[in-house]
Parts: structure tokens; C-alpha cells; sequence
């Protein structure tokens, strides 16, 4: 049955996981469905083609933030989110679509079809939950409005959705602490990168350049290189460290990136920023160890919201036989079998063990090579497909699509 699916993301411009996996999902649906995907701003279509080598050709793209016109007065960040809400929310509904798909981080839009899947990242708290008193009652005033023309309160927007996913188990565990509701794992698309061409002595970190607020790279590619340039051993041997990701518009990440190509002077160490699937496929091919390290630093139970919820690129590298040497921490536990496929770590000295253990013995890593390359075949585009199949028939044959409204 060919039904009509709207898909919702705000984030287009990051270029990272989760925009792989929302055109991943259009194109996929678009074979069968009608399909729309709500954005921000307009797309480079040839360009998110190339570089995440999805087919987009059949996908309607919709523009929702077309300039508005100025205000008598300048609005407050607050009035001017709910507002968006409301209008995102108005547009889509017109659209009469039978499944609506949230996959925008941190969104808290209401879902405006009889069904919806959100596709929940990380769960998040939402920014009314600790105000006073009055701002409570501008709250209460905001859901009623909201639940007379969008039929469901802002401040309970998920209830909205009939079905929640998880692209990991650490992250279905937190939205059951967070929000207290089930999520369903549907882990996120990861493309085969393979086969494995003739190794070299590369090590690769594949990750956005990114601002933490804690004033350093999201991604933690600080802690690698550091860790790195203490391995002088294997740098006299010819290792080098690789560096790839799309580099974040803002001017802090921008800085923090170009730190830290000051910092790898006179090392082998080399920056690939924006590099199309062509040539990140090149290096996945071509490297032998792979290294991670989102979330050090920062215990998993205080800081979960740091961790690499999921871990797409280490897939990827294990693809094409690249032996991850990961941190010990959310989602990267899920994708790597300790001293099987690869090697997680808590600590950097634990990284270089484990680093120059497999570097010192080559039937050690080719063996965890080959079986890395077939670990990562339960995390393939056709299992994400399947997956996300499965919800969206289960959802069209229920009587009450979408939760009661509380």
C-alpha cells in the first residue's frame, strides 16, 4: 500500500549521523511511499547525494523556514521557538500525511499526522520542566492553546507520537529514565565502506569538528592526538594518525579545529575536512586501526548526553577491516566485542596498549580485521530498512494509531 510519509529534520547542514540516517530513510521509503522531508534551509540535493551517496530523486523536499516577516518588536528566543513550532506544525498537518517521522535532535514538535515515529537520538529534558511559578502558569496557558489547534500539549509533545526508536540501546535505557516511556532499538544506517584494500600503517578517527560546552572538540579528537604523539615508537616506525569530518559552521569549532592542527605540527598526523564518500571511503579501506574517544572525560552516568550514543563511523571502519580501539562507553559497547573485533578502553594509556599490542602482532590484528568486517554486517543499510519496515506496517494496521493525549 502507497501511503504518504513526511520526514522532519532541522539539521540538515551538519552533515552528520543523523542526517545520514534521515535521507538513508527517505530514499528507502521513497521506493514504495510518497515521500516529503521538512528542512530548514534550501538543499544542495546534489551535494547530500554526494556526499552521503544516497538517491534523493523521488524525495519532495519543503522548505519551512521561509523569511518571515520582521516583528514590530524584537521577540524572545523562548516566543520565537514556540512559534516555529506552531507554524512547522500547521504546515505539515496540511500536508494530511498518514505517517509523520521526527527524526530532528532535540525537536519538541507535536506530531501533525495520525501516526508518528520519533526517532530519538538522545532524550533531552525539556527547558520549562524547572521554571517558577509564573513561567509554570505561561506554560499551562501555552499547552491549552497548543491542545485546542494541534491537539496535544507542547510540554508533552512525545505522547503525540505512536511509536519511539532508539538508535541504541544506551539510548533506549535513558529515554525509559528520562521520559519513562519504551523505545524500540533501530540501530542507525551504516553503510559498508569495504572491502578491505591492502592495509597501511594508518589509524583513523572519523568524526565531526565540533565545540563541546565544555570549551573543547565535541568529538574529542584533542585526546587522540594527544595520546598519539606520546607513541613516538610507532611514529619511527611510519604510523600515522588520520583526522576526517565535516568541520561545524560556528566560529568556536572553527578555532578548536584549527588548534589542533597547530597542536599536530611536525607529526604525521593529517586533517581531512569535508571529505567526500569517495575519499573517507578511501582511508576507511586503507586504514588498519581505528580510534574513538567521544565521552572521555566524562563519566557516562553524569554526562550521558556527551557520549557517542551510537557510533556510526566505528561501523564503518570495521567495514572495511579496520580494527576499532574504542572508548568504553555508550553506544561503542554495543557495536564492539572486547578482544574479539576490537578493543575498548577506559583510559588513553590503555588506547596505546592495546594500539601497539595489535601493531606488534599482525596475525592478531588481521584476524580481528576479518572478524570486525563481519561484526559490522547486523548494523547494514538492509537491517535498518527492514527495521524501520517493520514499524511503519505495524503502525498502519493499529485502530488507535497515535497515544492519548494526557
Amino acid at each position: 500500500m502507497k501511503i504518504k510519509i513526511g520526514i522532519y529534520n532541522l539539521h540538515m547542514q551538519a552533515k552528520g549521523g543523523g542526517e545520514k540516517r534521515t535521507l538513508a530513510l527517505a530514499e528507502h521509503l521513497s521506493r514504495s511511499h510518497r515521500v516529503w522531508l521538512f528542512v530548514k534551509e534550501p538543499p544542495d540535493v546534489a551535494a547530500l547525494e554526494s556526499y552521503f551517496g544516497v538517491d534523493l530523486s523521488r524525495v519532495s523536499f519543503v522548505i519551512l523556514n521561509k523569511e518571515r516577516r520582521r516583528a514590530a518588536r524584537p521577540r524572545s528566543a523562548r516566543w520565537d521557538a514556540l512559534s516555529t513550532s506552531f507554524e512547522h506544525c500547521l504546515r505539515i498537518k496540511s500536508f494530511k500525511l498518514d505517517v509523520f517521522i521526527n527524526n530532528s535532535h532535540c525537536s519538541n514538535l507535536p506530531c501533525p499526522a495520525p501516526r508518528g515515529i520519533y526517532m530519538c537520538m538522545f532524550p533531552y529534558t525539556h527547558p520549562t520542566s524547572s521554571w517558577n511559578l509564573p513561567r509554570r502558569a505561561y506554560r499551562s496557558f501555552v499547552d491549552r492553546v497548543a491542545e485546542r489547534v494541534l491537539g496535544c500539549r507542547v510540554s508533552d509533545f512525545i505522547s503525540s507520537y505512536s511509536a519511539i526508536t532508539a538508535n541504541s540501546r544506551f539510548t533506549a535505557e535513558w529515554v525509559e529514565k528520562m521520559w519513562g516511556l519504551p523505545a524500540e532499538v533501530v540501530y542507525s544506517v551504516c553503510d559498508s565502506m569495504g572491502p578491505p584494500a591492502e592495509k597501511g600503517k594508518i589509524i583513523l578517527n572519523v568524526g565531526r569538528f565540533l565545540a563541546g560546552d565544555a570549551g573543547d572538540l565535541y568529538k574529542r579528537q584533542d585526546v587522540l592526538l594527544d595520546a598519539f604523539s606520546r607513541l613516538t615508537d610507532i611514529q619511527r616506525d611510519g604510523w600515522q594518525l588520520h583526522f576526517a569530518g565535516s568541520a561545524a559552521r560556528d566560529a568556536g569549532s572553527r578555532a578548536l579545529a584549527e588548534r589542533l592542527k597547530n597542536a599536530a605540527r611536525g607529526l604525521p598526523v593529517f586533517f581531512h575536512f569535508d571529505a567526500g564518500l569517495d575519499a573517507l571511503r578511501d582511508l576507511y579501506r586503507h586504514a588498519s586501526l581505528y580510534w574513538h574517544a567521544t565521552g572521555h572525560g566524562f563519566p557516562a552516568r553524569e554526562h550521558p548526553l556527551l557520549q557517542e550514543h551510537f557510533g556510526v563511523t566505528t561501523v564503518e571502519a570495521m567495514s572495511a577491516g579496520a580494527v576499532p580501539v574504542v572508548i568504553n562507553s555508550g553506544g561503542q559497547r554495543e557495536i564492539v566485542t572486547h578482544a574479539a573485533d576490537g578493543f575498548l578502553w577506559d583510559e588513553p594509556a590503555a588506547l596505546a596498549r592495546q594500539t601497539v599490542r595489535l601493531i606488534e602482532d599482525p596475525s592478531l590484528l588481521m584476524r580481528m580485521s576479518r572478524q570486525a568486517v563481519l561484526s559490522s554486517a547486523k548494523f547494514s543499510r538492509a537491517a535498518f530498512n527492514e527495521r524501520v519496515d517493520a514499524v511503519i506496517e505495524r503502525l498502519m494496521r493499529q485502530r488507535q494509531p497515535r497515544r492519548a493525549v494526557k
